[in-house]
């Protein structure tokens, strides 16, 4: 697939941009120039005119620039093509919150416009998704193992699944897209056991080296695996809230390869998924500047003592 056509199959397909919509087009310097142009090219195909900003890329405290946050309100669909997320921004709560869609696109690079996740059938795919949701939100208690070491278990009992679908086409939602996941914010001081990430991390593209993480009452008390390993401590030590366990998820895309792009590599059917710091944004209580997902692949997931995934694939679904 070309990049343009991939550009087309994002605007058409999954945010189903119209002639009449407001388009805001963010960008930042890390991010590749040639993705923002092919998604504003795509656009004017579309019969839209996208507002364009960029900025240096630096958010204070999780949120942008104040122009662009003014810029995001008062758009109905803002394309957020940045390296850190802008999901959890205020500006994001209060475009949706007025109908508006916002799509999350971090870490978005020249490859995705070309991957093969983009030729999932995201309509059919669907009842997969809700039937993912249905089992997290009636289970309490979660076990996570891999072949590799990883070993969890938390509680997720009260709280209510969410889910990435692919797509962005309702009025009032947010989506990473083409991501296509379902995720929870586990009780969280409840999680103990070893995580071990083995294909990619937020902000550290695809994983060199396996990053261990020792976790005791919800947190990551110690975090190791070489210079990426050490590059995550860096950004979670000195945080308030950084060291949290925020997010459990797992991939449903099967046509998604990995590409050190988190937008598309959390969404891989087969891997799973934790992240340390931000989740007030999907029923958690952890307050935190920053949301850093850990990648890691083939789960064994034991919900409520039932089997429902084993080694990556879901065993009834």
């Amino acid at each position: 697939m070309e990049q343009q056509e991939g550009a087309r199959r994002i605007v058409r397909d999954c945010i189903g941009i119209k002639p009449d919509d407001q388009v805001l087009l963010i960008t930042d310097t890390g991010r590749p120039p040639a993705v923002e142009q092919a998604l504003y090219e795509a656009c004017i195909e579309a019969g839209a005119i996208p507002k364009r900003l960029s900025f240096d890329g630096v958010l204070k405290d999780g949120q942008p620039p104040e122009a662009i946050s003014i810029a995001m309100k008062q758009a109905n669909v803002v394309i957020c093509i940045t390296t850190s997320t802008l999901g959890y921004s205020a500006a994001a709560k209060t475009c949706t919150q007025q109908g508006g869609r916002v799509i999350v696109m971090t870490e978005a690079t020249e490859e995705l416009l070309t991957n093969k996740a983009l030729e999932a059938d995201f309509v059919n795919l669907q009842g997969r998704v809700q039937a993912v949701m249905k089992a997290f939100d009636q289970a309490k208690k979660v076990r996570v193992t891999t072949q590799k070491g990883t070993d969890l278990s938390f509680h997720i009992d009260g709280r209510t699944s969410h889910c990435c679908k692919g797509t962005c086409l309702d009025p009032g939602t947010m989506a990473a897209v083409p991501d296509m996941e379902v995720y929870i914010a586990p009780i969280e001081n409840t999680m103990a056991g070893t995580l071990i990430a083995d294909v990619m991390g937020t902000g550290m593209g695809l994983l060199t080296q396996p990053i261990h993480l020792e976790i005791q009452d919800g947190k990551a008390y110690r975090i190791t695996g070489g210079t990426q390993a050490d590059h995550l401590r860096k950004k979670v030590e000195n945080i308030p809230g950084g060291t949290v366990v925020a997010e459990f998820a797992i991939g449903l895309n099967p046509c998604a390869t990995p590409t050190g792009s988190i937008v598309i590599d959390e969404g891989i059917y087969g891997t799973g998924h934790f992240a340390l710091g931000s989740n007030t944004g999907f029923g958690g209580n952890n307050v935190c500047p920053q949301h850093l997902d850990l990648v890691y692949e083939k789960p064994t997931i034991y919900l409520d003592e039932s089997l429902f995934m084993k080694d990556g694939v879901l065993t009834e679904l």
